[in-house]
């Protein structure tokens, strides 16, 4: 019995891998399924039932007079028998449903299988009840999606008070997409896009205070520019985009990614020390006291980006925080929300290991 499992074991991690690799070299339908149903066979079966006539007849009804759909089936089986009949069985069941199809008027060349025995049940297969549910073909008509038009993300990282250009890394994020790649000598760099996508992009240069922006790709090329600032001691920089909700030390929500980006830059420069300074929004008072409840707040949310910053791997030792209140505020009158935002800032300044 051992011997047994561990040959279905076997031939079962074999089929995974060749299956994975099947469908990676595929041309699978891609695109949004707008029609789903099943059709099920006796035990040890792939002769349609009449029950599946309804099904067909659901599916040409759909089809009818519809342009950019394919038909996907899939076929599969309950657990009783042997892998590899399992898998024959639940092709020639698939072939069954095309066969169907075809007979209907529709092309060969718009129906695509994918048979997959009794590797992906919907049910345990420890009662009759659920084998027969296990014993199916699904049916699903897909509505194609045609290719995203491309265009061009390009920039230049430059240094913001010589102007020449700098070797940068640059990282490219967005909702399904990720990618680092590398200026040119000048500081330029470029990456084919889809058109209509939200990306932030971040720039990274040596002896360089990091720079980020958020922008939406469109038809024609989006040019960005990365003018960075150089870092040293007793320089500091306004970490834009990380703003907190009004009287907390609490950051908003769309502010979160900003501090892997701290992180990074701390990480690339393991010889410098940091102060974390936060403030708040306190227009038309007067610099408020150590002891109230405002100057905490600056304090903590300074506090915020520290504990961040320890509990991913950055010494204690290589940064300290502290809280300035009201006492620094870039808009002592504020009065609109992007303003009153701005006040309630957190900065980075450089104690030691800056570049001279």
């Amino acid at each position: 019995m051992q011997l047994k499992m561990t040959n279905r074991l076997l031939i079962f991690l074999l089929f995974i891998v060749f299956r994975t690799a099947a469908i990676a070299q595929s041309a699978q339908p891609t695109g949004q399924a707008v029609f789903s149903s099943e059709v099920y066979f006796d035990f040890g079966k792939h002769d349609l039932r009449p029950a599946a006539d309804t099904v067909f007849d659901q599916v040409a009804g759909y089809l009818a007079d519809k342009q950019g759909l394919l038909v996907k089936i899939t076929a599969h089986t309950d657990s009783i028998g042997s892998f590899e009949n399992n898998l024959a069985l639940s092709q020639r069941r698939s072939a069954a449903v095309k066969t169907a199809l075809v007979t209907m008027g529709l092309p060969d060349s718009l129906i695509t299988i994918s048979t997959y025995g009794e590797t992906l049940p919907v049910a345990p297969n420890r009662t009759e009840d659920g084998r027969q549910r296990n014993r199916r073909a699904t049916i699903e008509i897909i509505k194609k999606i045609p290719p995203a038009p491309m265009t061009i993300l390009a920039g230049k990282v430059t240094d913001s008070e010589r102007g020449h250009g700098l070797e940068a890394m640059v990282v490219i994020r967005g909702k399904e997409l990720q990618d680092t790649l590398y200026t040119d000598t000048s500081g330029y760099f470029e990456k084919e896009l889809p058109v209509g996508v939200v990306v932030g992009v971040e720039a990274f240069a040596d002896c360089h205070f990091f720079g980020s922006e958020m922008t939406k790709t469109q038809k024609d090329t989006v040019t960005l520019s990365f003018p960075l600032p150089r870092v040293q001691t007793g320089s500091s920089l306004v970490l834009n985009n990380l703003y907190f909700v009004g009287n907390q030390p609490v950051l908003l929500e769309k502010s979160k990614p900003e501090l892997p980006k701290i992180l990074r830059f701390l990480e690339a420069n393991p010889n410098m020390k940091i102060e974390i300074a936060g403030h708040v929004n306190l227009p038309n008072t007067p610099p408020v006291s150590p002891n109230t409840s405002h100057f905490k707040l600056s304090e903590n949310r300074a506090r915020t980006v520290y504990d961040y910053l320890t509990e991913n791997g950055i010494s204690a030792g290589r940064i300290s925080w502290k809280g300035y209140g009201n006492w620094e505020m870039r808009y002592p009158r504020a009065v609109s929300e992007r303003d009153q935002a701005l006040n309630r800032r957190v900065e980075m300044k450089v104690l030691e290991g800056g570049c001279e």
